[in-house]
């Protein structure tokens, strides 16, 4: 086969499986309050952990109704990646004054649903027995259970300076060299950015952040510059 023809064959592959995530993902964001285009974002960001082969399972905090767990669970279903998916499913917790004033307005507030994570699941195709829904106060469940090893996929939705600075002590250090963080609420809520920039200045770490859209920011654990 020549070079050409295998290229071909290779493009044609690969948008096949863009399609196809792409009705999926169409599918799921209605489980999600993210748009569609972060749900990709979040897609891919597992696509690339798994094709650079970061070893570790991949954990949830803040999943609200499942739809960007479901996102990521598209990308990972053929491997043996185990899903951890962390929430109080009673709405966002009480706020503190780093978290700005206009947080107080949606205390309690994006209840989500636990049937309508099993139902994101499900449309991702995704094996029951390969997700873990842990339903609590982060400060409750995050000890509790047998979460353990290492982790290639960090995704953080917690909204409020406490509940991001507590996501991040709690699982910062098992992430693989490698593995990605990403923040869903950088870009809206003070309290988010805040427990960032609080928890890179006291571990004395530099992330190269990468933005997307207006809201999430993420960046791969060590990772110095994007020279290629």
């Amino acid at each position: 086969m020549s070079r050409k023809i295998l290229r071909k064959a290779i493009d044609k592959a690969y948008g096949a499986r863009r399609l196809l995530a792409s009705k999926e993902l169409k599918a799921i964001s209605a489980y999600s309050m993210g748009s569609f285009l972060t749900l990709e974002n979040l897609n891919a960001l597992a696509v690339d952990v798994l094709e650079r082969d970061i070893q570790g399972d991949f954990v949830e905090c803040g999943v609200f109704n499942g739809g960007s767990a479901a996102a990521a669970a598209c990308a990972i279903r053929s491997s043996d990646r185990k899903i951890w998916l962390y929430d109080s499913f009673e709405g966002m917790p009480e706020i503190t004054a780093a978290d700005g004033p206009a947080a107080a307005d949606f205390v309690g507030e994006c209840v989500g649903d636990e049937a309508k994570v099993h139902a994101a699941m499900r449309l991702a195709r995704f094996p029951e027995d390969r997700y873990v829904i842990r339903k609590g106060w982060f400060q409750d469940t995050f000890t509790a259970g047998p979460m353990s090893g290492s982790i290639a996929f960090l995704h953080i939705d917690a909204d409020w300076y406490d509940s991001v600075q507590l996501a991040l002590e709690t699982f910062y250090d098992r992430v693989s060299t490698g593995g990605v963080i990403i923040l869903d609420d950088f870009g809206h809520w003070e309290g988010c950015r805040e427990a960032f920039y609080d928890f890179a200045a006291d571990r004395g770490i530099k992330p190269l952040l990468e933005r997307f859209g207006h809201t999430q920011a993420y960046w791969i654990k060590d990772r110095t510059h994007n020279r290629i």
